[in-house]
């Protein structure tokens, strides 16, 4: 019998993962999520792993293979390294076994392994905190206290975070603005206060898809209407005027975005920026709700948007707003 054969008798994956350290490590059925040790990211769902075939695969940029890959890249070794070094590692004799590497079968395993994982990947949130003090804010734009207080605005004078890479970084002087999703904070994002300072929004964690989620969704998703705009403080203008709102951090509705949507059975209406982005994304929009749910389109004058305007005028163009179908 050769050793590959041996060495997967034993094949304990946990073992080895426990033993480079992978955080996070959650079981889901045969497989085992985790962030990956390879490239050192903190995504707790980049890397997954098979326990019953060793086969993984890194959502980031690490590709996939079996634990013998795997250990010539934690060890950087060659292939025949790796298994003498998983022969140790499992307390299995190879003495009189044949080393033989795995050929086309092997290959096809991989590949159709991967292309599993891809079309099985879950989003799993966890909570997301930090340990800077922070302060409350009394007063932000044109906002009314009470507005400020549900979002539970707050600021820090200084904060470090972590990049995807895993390299740390400090933004100072930032207001924060809680991202609330199935009942817990699972990310922040970060305002600047100073125009000088780079960037002007920071979403955190690094390794949080904001196409993932909606703004202000767990409010929103209990009403019969949802407008749908772009930004976190378009939402504050929607909450000031009794209208449930949520945002898509940017000027694109993501498929996932679109299925929470339609998962509230609510019906739509689209409050883009007045741009040209804003009527992009809408015109998209339109096309991505068609015959799905009942649509209306709020539009506003170049150059303006739901928060900039006064709270009159927005709750006008509501009342005025343009039934789709």
């Amino acid at each position: 019998m050769d050793a590959v054969t041996l060495i997967n008798a034993k094949l304990d994956v946990m073992k080895l993962l426990r033993y480079y350290n992978f955080d996070h490590i959650k079981e889901d059925g045969q497989f085992i999520r985790s962030s990956c040790r390879i490239h050192r990211g903190n995504n707790p769902t980049a890397f997954v792993i098979n326990q019953e075939t060793g086969l993984w695969f890194c959502h980031t940029n690490c590709g996939g293979g079996d634990i013998y890959t795997l250990v010539q890249k934690m060890e950087n070794i060659d292939f025949f390294s790796a298994v003498r070094w998983l022969s140790s590692f499992y307390d299995v004799d190879i003495t009189n076994a044949a080393i033989i590497d795995r050929k086309e079968n092997y290959l096809k395993d991989i590949k159709k392994f991967i292309q599993i994982v891809k079309r099985k990947k879950v989003t799993t949130f966890s909570e997301f905190t930090i340990c800077e003090e922070i302060r409350e804010v009394m007063k932000f734009r044109q906002f009314e206290k009470q507005t400020i207080d549900h979002f539970r605005l707050s600021y820090v004078d200084c904060v470090s975070l972590t990049k995807k890479t895993g390299e740390i970084y400090v933004l100072n002087h930032r207001l924060i603005f809680p991202i609330i999703f199935n009942g817990i904070q699972i990310g922040i994002s970060f305002r600047r206060v100073k125009s000088t300072d780079v960037p002007k929004w920071s979403h955190q964690p690094a390794h949080l898809e904001m196409g993932n989620v909606l703004y202000n969704y767990d409010d929103a998703s209990s009403s019969s209407e949802i407008i749908v705009c772009e930004g976190i403080t378009d939402v504050w203008a929607f909450y000031e005027i009794g209208l449930s709102a949520v945002a898509t951090f940017g000027t694109h509705i993501t498929n996932t975005q679109y299925k929470l949507l339609m998962k509230t059975g609510a019906d739509i209406v689209l409050a883009y920026d007045g741009d040209q982005a804003g009527r992009v994304v809408t015109e998209k929009a339109i096309k991505q709700f068609k015959n799905k749910a009942n649509l209306s389109v709020i539009t506003f004058d170049e150059g303006t948007d739901p928060e900039s305007i006064e709270r009159k005028e927005l709750l006008l163009k509501y009342e005025n707003r343009k039934k789709i179908w």
